[in-house]
């Protein structure tokens, strides 16, 4: 009661708190209020601490100090510059900081709540001048118990160093919880001693050189070379690690889907109905990946149960992650076991079945003392053990209805706000992944809790986590680029109270630990800094805006091609206009320096450039994707292409008066490890009054060409045979249907992009 107290009283002060926090602070505190007068920061910052808990974490958080430039030590119970002491009207993770003239105290809820302490006291430090610090006093408690941060060891195997690297500073950012993906289709990563070739087979993958989609499965004889795997030994000098910085890990064991690298060491795993053989998945494997562990055999529940006697061996956590998320039934529903299953246990269908599966998975945790996490496809088989879902799919809306019907608790990761494989920037500059962006920005002003929430389903929200996937690193490196720095745009949303978003204020405490990220070698992004655009057609012009997600730089120009300079180029206030061939270059701007990269766009104008677009696509892009005069990458997500899935695509350009035309070019893009083909057949037609239409020709795509196993721009161009009248031009671009055998992504549907429409 008195940490819920303790809370209400802080998110009540958040918003006077926010807008006068320290900078450099992060996560934001919760509650701060100005002292009088400094503190003179000793050489070396002594810390005493009352008992031996609070010593461990002083130790701890000393360490981490030393590691970002302040020289610290604990000096005992003696006298000391900071005193730590804990607190009986404290709740867990709760403190209070306070400086004086003559030093610094801290009250503590717990050990976890004096190493936070610490922590905020080490950015305090560094974001402090001259050797002193304002006084203050901050009261500090986290909004949520649950801040985790998802690693996918499985689809690339991060050096455990790496791992431990990561743990430090997520706890230096107060992150809770390490949730380790262990086990997938593409490599099993723990040691397990009763099943030994989960690691002399699961562990290991043959080697590609394409992008993750675009890698074909192992061929009979082919050896598998890539991988690797912790011992449990390693395992538990983790958990042991990750515990002194107030991290809990949780382990994650696949089931019944992404378990082909157990299949393929174990296939009795698999439903009988599974004749080929199975080897663990470079890739996405195709139809591989349909392939799950049988719920009809008894054995496979007596494989799981001593895989988690040793996980659960090695990592004490409360929770076991079950996974359960993207199980096709389509063997289940041929499998005589799993059928037999159905009936007997008076099941409906194989979704039921499923939720059998992670039931009878879930009893077991519990007789032995645990709890079962899942992703929030476990809630389709209707489970009937409690069970907490993560909600992944979307916004997580799925978690959220399921626990509003069943009173369970739930962690938002939702995809399109918390998954990190995105792009974090405008995709020009950024290294080659899935989906859309998940900037900077879009982590940090994230709510989880949205308007039309109960009170009772807000109460059941444990917390929130950040998801790192990793099919597209290979390094270290790679992996840290995709975190940082938006783990620390994730901590201060995990932390803060609710309502007390203040971007600017992050933007300023931002900087202040950039250069602690560059001094302990960490790879981090600097996507925040580029420039996104938006061409729109305007009545046969264009019109371009400039955007950054900074709201502290200057955008400065040119249209001559030059590079864009601080003081020589022009200042972007507001939307250019586009009205002939040229070439735009533009970046941001700070302190008189540069801080993004340059972004070029090329202009080329035609006949059809600002002219309106209209078709059976998504209408917001045909309106200026298509005539804004700009091609795009090599990217179908870039913003630059109008998509069209499964489908044909129409579309109709008005040239707003009849011209002659002599050639009509419309780009396309093929890249079948995406599932994208070029349009078996283009037809083109024209017309003069929009209503009427004439076939002007019509040009077919070779296979080969349509489904290019790299990404390729194809420009379909169609000259008549003498020089055409029209006011409209009609484009009918026929789907090239589901990808064929012999590629990758093998009985796929395709998605149509085009993009730019050109008539001369």
């Amino acid at each position: 009661m008195k940490q819920s107290i303790l809370l209400i009283i802080l998110t009540i002060v958040a918003s006077v708190a926010a807008s006068a926090a320290p900078v450099g602070v992060i996560p934001q505190p919760a509650g701060w209020h100005s002292g009088h007068g400094v503190a003179e920061v000793p050489p070396v910052v002594t810390i005493a601490a009352g008992d031996k808990q609070l010593r461990e974490a002083a130790t701890v958080a000393a360490g981490q100090m030393a590691a970002t430039g302040i020289e610290a030590r604990v000096a005992g119970r003696g006298k000391a510059w900071v005193q730590v002491t804990a607190s009986p009207t404290l709740g867990a993770e709760q403190y209070r900081l306070t400086v004086r003239p003559e030093g610094v105290t801290v009250e503590a809820g717990d050990a976890a709540g004096a190493f936070y302490a610490l922590h905020t006291l080490r950015q305090l430090l560094l974001a402090s001048q001259g050797g002193t610090v304002e006084c203050c006093t901050i009261d500090d408690a986290p909004r949520f118990g649950y801040r985790g941060l998802m690693l996918d060891v499985s689809r690339y195997f991060i050096p455990m160093e790496e791992v431990k690297r990561i743990v430090d500073i997520a706890s230096m950012l107060k992150i809770s919880r390490l949730h380790l993906h262990l086990t997938d289709d593409n490599g099993w990563r723990m040691e397990i001693k009763r099943y030994p070739q989960l690691t002399t087979v699961g562990a290991w993958r043959v080697a590609r050189d394409e992008i993750f989609p675009g890698r074909m499965n192992q061929r009979e004889g082919e050896q598998a070379t890539v991988g690797g795997y912790y011992t449990q030994r390693e395992l538990r000098e983790l958990v042991k690690y990750a515990g002194a910085r107030y991290i809990e890990v949780i382990p994650e064991i696949e089931m019944p889907a992404h378990a082909i690298a157990a299949i393929a060491s174990y296939p009795t795993l698999a439903c009988p109905v599974v004749e080929k053989p199975v080897s663990v998945l470079p890739g996405i494997g195709g139809k591989d990946a349909a392939i799950v562990m049988c719920a009809g055999n008894d054995h496979t529940f007596g494989f799981i149960e001593n895989v988690l006697d040793e996980v659960m061996s090695v990592f004490p956590s409360q929770y076991i992650h079950i996974g359960g998320d993207e199980a096709s039934k389509e063997h289940w529903n041929r499998c005589p076991q799993c059928q037999e299953r159905i009936a007997a246990e008076r099941l409906a269908d194989s979704e039921e079945l499923q939720g059998y599966f992670m039931d009878r998975v879930n009893r077991y945790l519990q007789s032995k003392g645990r709890k079962a996490i899942g992703w929030d496809e476990v809630t389709y088989g209707n489970p009937k053990e409690d069970i907490v879902v993560m909600g992944w799919q979307g916004m997580g809306a799925n978690a959220v209805n399921f626990a509003a019907k069943s009173g369970r608790r739930f962690v938002m990761t939702p995809a399109r706000k918390l998954y990190f494989i995105r792009y974090q920037g405008p995709q020009w500059f950024e290294p080659f992944t899935y989906f859309g962006d998940n900037t900077l920005a879009d982590v940090h002003g994230y709510e989880p809790v949205q308007p039309d929430w109960s009170e009772a389903v807000e109460s059941q929200l444990w917390g929130v986590q950040a998801s790192l996937w990793t099919e597209f690193c290979h390094t270290p490196e790679d992996v840290e680029y995709l975190l940082f720095p938006r783990l620390l745009a994730f901590a201060d949303m995990a932390w803060r109270p609710k309502g007390s978003a203040s971007w600017s204020h992050f933007e300023r405490s931002l900087d202040t630990w950039l250069p602690v990220l560059d001094s302990m070698g960490v790879t981090c992004a600097a996507s925040m800094w580029n420039l996104y655009h938006k061409a729109r057609e305007a009545k046969g012009k264009v019109r371009l805006a400039l955007s950054c997600i900074r709201d502290d730089v200057e955008v400065r120009y040119t249209t001559d091609g030059t590079e864009p300079e601080a003081a020589a180029s022009a200042l972007y206030t507001d939307t250019l206009t586009i009205a002939q061939t040229s070439t735009v270059r533009a970046a941001t701007f700070a302190q008189g320096k540069r801080k993004g990269e340059v972004l070029t766009l090329n202009f080329g104008v035609n006949k059809a450039t600002g002219c309106r677009v209209t078709g059976n696509g998504a209408t917001n892009a045909l309106e200026y994707v298509l005539t804004n005069g700009l091609r795009g990458s090599n990217r179908c997500s870039d913003s630059e292409w109008a998509g069209w899935h499964n489908q044909t695509a129409e579309m109709t350009v008005d040239l707003g008066k009849e011209q002659e035309i002599s050639k009509i070019t419309l780009g396309t893009l093929a890249n079948s490890t995406l599932c994208v083909a070029a349009p078996a057949v283009v037809c083109a037609y024209t017309s003069t009054d929009g209503c009427n239409f004439a076939l002007l020709r019509s040009v077919a795509l070779d296979k080969e060409t349509r489904f290019a196993r790299e990404a390729r721009i194809i420009d379909v161009s169609i000259e008549p045979d003498s020089v055409t009248t029209a006011r409209y031009v009609k484009f009918v671009a026929v789907n090239s249907g589901s990808v064929p055998a012999g590629y990758a992504r093998e009985g796929s549907p395709t998605w149509l992009y085009f993009d730019e429409l050109i008539i001369e």
